[in-house]
């Protein structure tokens, strides 16, 4: 083995290791500068208010003021998860949902972070119903595809044999993708469960999944 092999080995299986470590506290370090600067400086300026701003001056007393904003928002979210689930709250819902879509500019960015949230936010049971090997975009080439559901309408009506609606994920973001509509015996079943094909996906075919015993069953199809 060449020592340039050796360096491109090494470099892409510590790639490998550190990007999801990177990613955790880039994500983190994204939903924390919102709350420290919305949520973490009114905290402090009600310790300074309530006559304890002394405190602050201790050593780390900045961070444990943001794992408070961070708590405080927390609670925030669960309480309006809890409105949110009575008919009074589900109605206040609704309808700042129909204004967010009734402005022009709010409802491209809202309608689609709405759509996201409803197919990949729901169970995966209840969302996906297997994974599948097809052969797309060509004979002779597959890919991973999840069924949603067997086809129906003139898109049925107009071909022979029973169709299956399966999504096909792009890599790496797996939120985007194709429709394809596959004759069902033209579709493998795989063992593998949902979580498992969308990790595959977005690692590039680096994750892949161990082989299981699951029974897996294609839309439609009698266990």
């Amino acid at each position: 083995m060449s020592v340039l092999t050796h360096m491109r080995r090494s470099f892409l299986t510590g790639l490998a290791i550190m990007l999801p470590l990177v990613l955790t506290i880039w994500l983190f370090a994204l939903v924390f500068a919102p709350i420290q600067r919305f949520v973490t400086r009114p905290v402090i300026a009600l310790l300074r208010w309530a006559g304890v701003g002394a405190l602050l001056d201790i050593p780390g007393a900045e961070v444990a003021a943001g794992l408070i904003g961070l708590v405080l928002t927390g609670m925030f979210i669960y309480l309006v998860g809890l409105a949110g689930s009575n008919i009074i709250g589900r109605s206040v819902v609704k309808a700042l949902d129909n204004l967010a879509l009734s402005i022009p500019l709010v409802k491209s960015i809202y309608g689609s972070a709405r759509q996201f949230l409803e197919t990949f936010g729901t169970s995966q049971r209840t969302t996906f119903q297997g994974v599948v090997l097809i052969e797309y975009p060509r004979l002779g080439i597959y890919t991973i595809g999840l069924v949603t559901s067997e086809t129906a309408g003139e898109a049925q009506d107009l071909t022979s044999g029973q169709l299956v609606n399966v999504f096909v994920p792009t890599t790496p973001n797996p939120t985007s993708g194709v429709l394809v509509m596959a004759p069902r015996e033209a579709l493998i079943p795989l063992k593998m469960t949902v979580e498992e094909a969308l990790r595959l996906v977005v690692s590039g075919g680096i994750v892949v999944p161990e082989s299981g015993d699951r029974v897996v069953a294609i839309a439609g199809e009698e266990s």
